[in-house]
């Protein structure tokens, strides 16, 4: 029988739907050997996702994708196998999730100068225990009303370039790398092929101690699944992937397993970690 992973989950410590136990025994279900949660900014899920995962006999890897800059690009880097209690990235952690909560304050300010009557304690109320972002601004608009569908919010209001968008504050890349590898884990640039140009700017960001790449990923197609693959065995790096789900209902659609990543990619990966 063939063993799958899905290495690239997110819950309701972000900004997915489920709690991590849900999200674990849905992974059962679905008949995967291998997850990681990688929540936006935050560790505070691992525990629970951790202690649901060896319930379900299911191996655990403790990840977080980490929002990053390099030369002047968004880049998302997915950590797996870190200490989720490492002080100093606990610590840029919450900076990072300070940050959101300011700008998504500064977004709904916008909204409001546009007419747009949004509240930031709704917002927060809908974030619930995971950490505040746009999408929680989406979800709120469209729950109102003002949009007919979660992407329109995005498309009409605080999507890039819109009126009531605000930057990111990110990290630098090599400090996300450099946290990751202090707390004992590995550093992977998350789906480099979904938006931006990401992809152009491979060549450089692999530069930078990355240990590998998500290659497989819902939105790559077969062709850049491909072209990461052998990118990735050309350099000697670690191959990641996952489904990026983030529930069902208006977080979007229930991807996951629709993303295999084969178990002899995890056996690689622990044993990067010393843990096989």
């Amino acid at each position: 029988m063939s063993l799958y992973a899905d290495l690239h989950l997110h819950t309701n410590f972000s900004d997915g739907s489920d709690a991590p136990a849900v999200v674990v025994a849905r992974a059962a279900e679905l008949g995967f050997s291998a997850l990681a949660i990688t929540d936006h900014d935050t560790v505070s899920g691992l525990a629970e996702g951790g202690a649901a995962a060896s319930e379900h006999g299911i191996e655990f890897l403790c990840g977080t994708e980490i929002s990053a800059i390099f030369a002047r690009r968004e880049v998302h880097v997915i950590s797996l196998g870190i200490d989720p209690e490492n002080v100093p990235l606990v610590e840029a952690l919450r900076n990072l999730r300070e940050e959101r909560v300011a700008r998504a304050d500064a977004i709904i300010l916008r909204l409001n100068a546009l007419g747009v009557a949004v509240e930031g304690a709704q917002v927060r109320a809908r974030a619930g225990r995971g950490a505040v972002g746009r999408l929680h601004i989406a979800r709120e608009l469209h729950a109102q009303g003002v949009t007919k569908t979660v992407q329109r919010a995005f498309d009409k209001y605080i999507g890039e370039g819109r009126q009531a968008f605000v930057p990111k504050v990110c990290l630098p890349c090599r400090e996300a790398v450099d946290l990751i590898h202090g707390a004992g884990g590995l550093a992977f640039v998350a789906h480099p092929g979904v938006g931006g140009n990401v992809h152009r700017k491979l060549p450089d960001l692999l530069k930078l101690p990355f240990d590998g790449i998500e290659v497989y990923h819902t939105r790559h197609t077969p062709g850049q699944v491909t072209r990461f693959r052998k990118l990735a065995d050309e350099q000697g790096l670690l191959i990641s992937g996952g489904s990026d789900c983030h529930g069902g209902g208006d977080a979007g659609p229930l991807d996951i397993g629709k993303v295999r990543v084969p178990y002899v990619q995890v056996e690689r990966i622990l044993g990067a970690l010393g843990r096989h």
